[in-house]
């Protein structure tokens, strides 16, 4: 008898009790399998779409406008912030080719950078976006490929607006444009006051020395020729007529010394202080050999700077110590430095009148005297060319004093670098 025979010769209702067994079988081996996968399934499709809603709401709410292009540049999709902030719809752009909504001269420049994206060369450019009733937006675009089964099938790309940063560097721009033409204008205005300044040296050097000549040469005559002709009184003032025109004369030597101090241009070098120092007080001292002028030379670093102008500051300050040391019997001038940071902080002390520090801001000034002229000769530019030469290498100028108790000048210059060889000639 085959199954078939065997299974019709079933009566019905114990074939339905065999079905219903096999039911009761099935359910009890696969339902809890089933129900567990669709629980899981269930459980993913939920994190799938919590992971979806939080995807979007971060696209839909970031700045940066986020597009997906397709590989001929199609846009296929765009964020509202497009619309949100430029006015563009998404349905308005989606399905048409992103360079329509740029500038016309930026066109080319993205083109290529979408193709280097496509290709996997990362590239970032920036273009004009044109938004709503023609509002132009800088933008810079970074792209990355879509990869499906091994080959790029289109880009995602982040648009980030770079305008104000844009607008702030055309604005820089322009300010450095009105800088440059502003010191076009005062370098010209400056190369004019230069050449006024020449030939108003020239003018003094030559027109106002002949005339003193004659002054002190007539003056002369009369003293020496008419001597016994002339009382005490006519003789003292021949003697105030040539002592004023000497004194004009090294003021305008003083004078003509800061015009070309203030026009001349640095040649700087490293110099070898301690050795200018040492030189430069034995010319001094030679001016004055009558007198006992002493040298306390401490350690005095090298410096970097112009030498020559370097020995007319050292120069002028031994002059001044010497100059109000004069009423001691033993003039005493020390020197010392110390290196501070990046500077040499130079010191030049001597015992002599000193000076009433109330009136400190006067002593760097043209033609500032703290001294009476029939006390101590002088000028007052002097302490000016110091100052002047000091600040035109970057460094300050300041004093100490007390009143009949000395005077302390310090200055600064640039620190020579360990591996230069200072020296100490022009």
């Amino acid at each position: 008898m085959n199954e078939r025979s065997r299974s019709e010769s079933v009566g019905p209702p114990l074939r339905e009790k065999i079905i219903g067994l096999g039911e009761r079988s099935i359910r009890k081996s696969y339902y809890p399998q089933l129900r567990q996968q669709l629980e899981e399934l269930e459980t993913a499709r939920k994190k799938l779409t919590e992971s979806e809603a939080r995807y979007r709401s971060l696209v839909e709410n970031i700045n940066e406008v986020i597009i997906s292009l397709d590989t001929e540049g199609r846009v296929t999709y765009a964020s509202p912030v497009l619309q949100n902030s430029y006015g563009l719809a998404p349905e308005q752009i989606v399905g048409q080719k992103l360079t329509q909504f740029i500038h016309s001269d930026d066109q080319p420049v993205l083109t290529n950078s979408l193709e280097s994206a496509l290709a996997g060369r990362q590239k970032f450019v920036e273009f004009r976006l044109l938004g709503k009733e023609g509002v132009t937006r800088y933008m810079r675009i970074s792209s990355r490929p879509l990869m499906e089964q091994g080959r790029a099938v289109g880009l995602t790309c982040i648009l980030s607006d770079i305008t104000e940063s844009k607008l702030a560097e055309d604005a820089l721009h322009k300010l450095n444009e009105e800088l440059e033409r502003r010191v076009a204008e005062r370098t010209a205005d400056l190369e004019r006051s230069n050449k006024n300044l020449e030939a108003f040296s020239y003018s003094i050097s030559h027109d106002l020395r002949a005339p003193l000549r004659a002054i002190d040469g007539f003056s002369g005559i009369l003293m020496e020729d008419y001597h016994d002709r002339l009382d005490k009184e006519g003789l003292h003032n021949l003697e105030v007529i040539r002592s004023s025109s000497a004194r004009m004369a090294r003021l305008i030597d003083d004078v003509l010394e800061f015009s070309r101090v203030s026009r001349r241009e640095l040649a700087t070098a490293p110099v070898d202080m301690a050795a200018l120092v040492r030189e430069v007080f034995e010319e001094a001292r030679s001016a004055a050999p009558q007198r006992k002028i002493v040298l306390l030379l401490g350690a005095v670093p090298p410096a970097r700077g112009d030498c020559t102008m370097i020995r007319q500051v050292l120069a002028n300050l031994f002059s001044n110590a010497i100059k109000f040391t004069a009423r001691r019997a033993e003039a005493v001038i020390e020197v010392d430095g110390a290196v501070e940071g990046d500077e040499v902080v130079y010191r030049m002390k001597d015992n002599g009148t000193g000076f009433d520090m109330r009136y400190v801001d006067k002593l760097f000034g043209v033609f500032q005297r703290l001294h009476r002229a029939d006390e101590f000769e002088g000028t007052g530019i002097g302490l000016a060319i110091v100052k002047n030469v000091v600040v035109r290498h970057g460094g300050r100028v300041w004093a100490e004093s007390k009143v009949d108790e000395g005077a302390s000048f310090y200055f600064t210059l640039p620190a020579a670098l360990s591996a230069e060889t200072p020296q100490n000639t022009p």
